[in-house]
């Protein structure tokens, strides 16, 4: 499959530093490509350390790794290694309870197979046939509650607990992982992918996100529009977006 991809992130207008990082890059030769987007946990110091961790963790794993048959696998097991990194350094004070949220994604190239890794409140979104879905599910505590209708979009961005996770990458050692990590595989039509952070579907209603992600413009210039609706709304968090456009 052809692909035009671009990734961006923003401190946004309030936070003192951005705690959002982001891999974007084609590996083993162009035949896959890798598209990470990560929160760092705010609160407890270290997110912006976290999510470094997991960007680097994440990268140096299928740098290291020959190609395999089994990417999902091999995904799994990259996330699981910045976990335990991450753990590992819960020694340091000030970095005891550092953690953050990330969504992944390996995609095959050739075959248009998609594997995706989730843990905490970054979103996976597809958008298809003039449908914009959310392909992830939220670990918070206001995410099933949108899901599953009790309350909607507009109520879900302004609830007092959006901000509230329920899981993250850091929190404790990981051997399996089967059961904490959130997993996806997709076989891939042409359509466009977009990977986020909660400082844009937070500020940015999912109708005007679709709008944006269909206007016949390059890949950055819409990721650059997606951030700029954002800070527009307010830009009370970070905000990190990633495209990805899929063609025949």
């Amino acid at each position: 499959m052809k692909t035009n991809y671009y990734g961006d992130t923003n401190i946004g207008n309030v936070r003192p530093k951005n705690e959002d990082n982001f891999v974007l890059k084609e590996i083993w030769g162009g035949s896959h490509l890798i598209a990470v987007c990560v929160d760092g946990v705010g609160g407890n110091g270290g997110g912006d350390v976290a999510a470094n961790l997991a960007c680097k963790c994440i990268t140096d794993y299928f740098n290291d790794l020959n190609i395999q048959t089994d990417c999902l696998e091999s995904l799994i097991s990259a996330v699981r290694f910045a976990n335990n990194t991450i753990c590992s350094e819960h020694y340091i004070p000030y970095l005891s309870q550092m953690s953050c949220v990330l969504t992944a994604a390996i995609l095959n190239l050739e075959n248009g197979q998609m594997g995706v890794c989730h843990v905490g409140d970054t979103r996976l979104y597809m958008l298809k046939d003039c449908v914009l879905t959310k392909v992830t599910s939220d670990h918070s505590i206001v995410g099933p509650l949108e899901e599953s209708g009790q309350i909607t979009e507009g109520e879900a961005m302004v609830h007092p607990s959006r901000n509230i996770i329920t899981r993250s990458i850091g929190k404790e050692m990981l051997y399996d992982g089967s059961e904490f990590i959130q997993r996806h595989t997709l076989h891939l039509e042409p359509c466009t992918l977009l990977l986020c952070s909660d400082g844009l579907y937070d500020m940015v209603h999912s109708s005007q996100m679709k709008r944006i992600l269909q206007e016949p413009i390059p890949a950055d210039e819409r990721v650059e529009k997606l951030i700029d609706a954002a800070l527009e709304a307010g830009g009370k968090d970070n905000v990190t977006v990633i495209v990805i456009d899929l063609m025949k």
